[in-house]
């Protein structure tokens, strides 16, 4: 198995990480490997990290991305949801993973203020990326799924790039 990097990315109430968990259990049932699970809000929470300046999360995606890049570089596959507000950390991926997989969800701010499944938008929270903070949304991303995507279809578009990625290999 050659490692990968599958990360979803998009605002907040987009959908990543219920597309994560649902590409996670989907490399589990189909390609019967267990794959590793990273979450942003998550790892956040692991360093207790509560800056949520520009400075702070351009900081904290790239403590994501490296953590990523030791696991790949050990075979992992690994599925990482994060905001992503910055246009060098997708460079950086760009250039420092072999089997990178870049997933956007581009959900309009109508969806995902029904959704705030955290109630930021309820809440009114300061320095919320897309709205008062300003964003560099990514524009070549490998797959993008738009509002109310069919989350099914997802997971398969994302298996058949992993497969790809590790032709000629028994999964």
């Amino acid at each position: 198995m050659r490692g990968v990097l599958v990360y979803i990315t998009g605002l907040s109430g987009a959908g990543k990480t219920t597309l994560a968990k649902e590409v996670i259990k989907s490399i589990k049932d189909k390609l019967n490997i267990k794959p590793i699970f990273l979450d942003g809000d998550i790892l956040r929470e692991c360093v207790m990290n509560k800056d949520y300046s520009t400075q702070g999360r351009f900081n904290m995606a790239l403590y994501y991305v490296k953590v990523a890049k030791l696991l790949v570089d050990q075979g992992f596959v690994v599925v990482l949801s994060t905001i992503s507000m910055f246009d060098k950390v997708r460079a950086f991926n760009m250039e420092n993973f072999q089997n990178y997989l870049e997933v956007y969800l581009e959900v309009s701010e109508e969806i995902r203020k029904q959704r705030d499944p955290k109630d930021f938008y309820k809440q009114n929270i300061v320095d919320m990326a897309g709205l008062d903070q300003s964003v560099e949304l990514p524009k070549n991303s490998h797959l993008v799924f738009k509002d109310n995507f069919d989350i099914d279809f997802a997971c398969e578009k994302i298996l058949e790039k992993i497969k790809e990625f590790n032709a000629g290999i028994a999964l």
